[in-house]
């Protein structure tokens, strides 16, 4: 069971890892990172999560597994940290489309009623 949780924890914690690189300030765009990126990172932080809590309180000191686990915690705080930045860089983005929408429908019509008029 150590094995197979220790595996699972190394495989999230390299998408955690990576996750927290596009999570990151100087990404201004947040394009790199899709609804389902985020989704199957939470599927994968809950998986870590159940096999912890699985993980007998008796199960013998693997150091990998120990490491796993102390790497895993370390992400996930990085993660609770790195969250409320890149929802505001969310919020920004989501502000600056609908502004270049609205232009681009404002630009539509003024088009349109120049067509009328010629």
């Amino acid at each position: 069971m150590s094995t197979l949780t220790s595996e699972i924890l190394q495989r999230v914690n390299t998408s955690l890892r990576h996750a927290l690189a596009r999570f990151q300030p100087e990404q201004t765009r947040c394009s790199a990172v899709q609804a389902g990126d985020l989704s199957t990172l939470r599927s994968e932080i809950r998986h870590a999560a159940d096999c912890l809590r699985d993980l007998a309180a008796t199960a013998v000191k693997d150091p990998a597994l120990e490491q796993q686990i102390a790497e895993f915690r370390h992400n996930l705080e990085n993660l609770k940290h790195a969250l409320p930045g890149f929802h505001s860089r969310l919020r920004a983005e989501h502000a600056r489309l609908a502004a270049a929408h609205t232009h681009s429908l404002a630009a539509s019509a003024w088009v349109q009623t120049n067509k009328e008029t010629l």
